[in-house]
C-alpha cells in the first residue's frame, strides 16, 4: 500500500473505460463485501483458522515466507492527471516469532521510492482475544533534488480471526509511523483490512488506508479487492482504489503473490 500526493494536474488523455474498468472491480468485489460486513455484524470476533498471508499480525512460519508485486495507476476525479506506483513486499519466517522483510516501491518520479528493511516480533496476548506484532525497520528514501535520506520505521499489528457462513474470515489493524531523522519529518499510517475466503482458491479483501504525512494533508482511501488462486501457493490480485478523504484519485490495482 501507498498513499501520496497527486502530481500537477496535467492532461492524462486517459480514456473513460478507466473508470468503466473499475467499477467492474467493484462489482466483482461489492457483492463480497457486503456479505463481509454483515458477517461482521452477526458473527463479532467468533475466532476461526483464518490466517491470511500478508497480514502484520500474523508471522511467516520458519522457513517458509512470500514474495508480492503490485502496480497501482490512478487518476485524479477532478483534474484527469494520472500516476502510477509499484511496489515490492517480501517475507520470511526466521524463527516462529520473527519474521524478516523487505518494503519497497517507486512511483513515476526519481525521487518518489523507498526500501525499508524489517523485523517482525510476536508478542503474547493474555487479556485480549488475537494476535500482536511489534515491527521495527531501517532504510531509505527518496527527497526532492535527487537526494536519499534515511527512514526509520516503527509498527504494531493487531489481528483476529472469525466465522462466517460465507468461510472463515480475519480483521487486521497495521499502524505505522516512518520517520526521516535528517529532515526531521514523521508519517503516520493506519491500514485496516477486513478478508474472507469463501473457498480455498479465493479471497476477498475490504481495506482502508490512512496516512497522515508532515508535508500532506491528512488523507484516507479504499481499496476492494478480490485474489485468485492459480497455482501452488500462487495468487493473483485485482483491485478498486478510491479515496474517500482529501482524495480525489480513483484508480485499478492488479498484484501477484507468491508463497513458498
Amino acid at each position: 500500500m501507498r498513499l501520496g500526493a497527486p502530481p500537477a494536474p496535467a492532461a492524462s488523455g486517459m480514456p473513460d473505460a478507466f473508470v468503466a474498468a473499475v467499477a467492474a472491480v467493484v462489482a466483482a468485489v461489492g457483492a463480497g463485501a457486503r456479505r463481509l460486513v454483515l458477517a461482521l455484524t452477526v458473527s463479532g470476533a467468533a475466532l476461526g483458522a483464518a490466517s491470511p498471508a500478508m497480514a502484520g499480525a500474523w508471522l511467516q512460519e520458519k522457513g517458509s515466507g512470500l514474495l508480492a508485486f503490485s502496480h497501482e495507476a490512478n487518476r485524479d476525479r477532478t483534474w484527469d492527471s494520472r500516476w502510477g506506483y509499484n511496489s515490492l513486499y517480501v517475507e520470511y519466517g526466521m524463527t516462529p516469532k520473527l519474521t524478516l522483510g523487505l518494503d519497497a516501491g517507486q512511483g513515476d518520479d526519481a525521487d518518489d521510492w523507498k526500501a525499508i528493511a524489517f523485523l517482525r516480533f510476536a508478542t503474547e496476548l493474555g487479556w485480549m482475544p488475537g494476535r500482536l506484532a511489534t515491527e521495527f525497520g531501517a532504510g531509505a528514501a527518496g527527497a526532492p533534488g535527487g537526494l536519499t535520506e534515511p527512514v526509520i520505521r516503527t509498527g504494531l499489528s493487531w489481528g483476529t480471526g472469525f466465522t462466517t457462513p460465507d468461510g472463515t474470515g480475519w480483521i487486521n489493524l497495521d499502524a505505522r509511523t516512518d520517520t526521516r531523522p535528517q529532515s526531521a519529518l514523521v508519517d503516520y499510517k493506519l491500514d485496516i483490512t477486513l478478508g474472507v475466503m469463501p473457498n480455498p482458491r479465493t479471497q476477498l479483501t475490504l481495506e482502508l488506508w490512512g496516512e497522515d504525512s508532515a508535508t500532506e494533508a491528512r488523507r484516507v482511501k479504499l481499496s476492494p479487492a478480490i485474489s485468485r488462486r492459480i497455482g501452488k501457493g500462487t495468487w493473483l490480485r485485482l483491485g478498486g482504489i478510491f479515496g474517500i478523504h482529501n482524495d480525489r484519485s480513483i484508480g485499478l490495482v492488479i498484484g501477484s503473490r507468491i508463497e513458498f
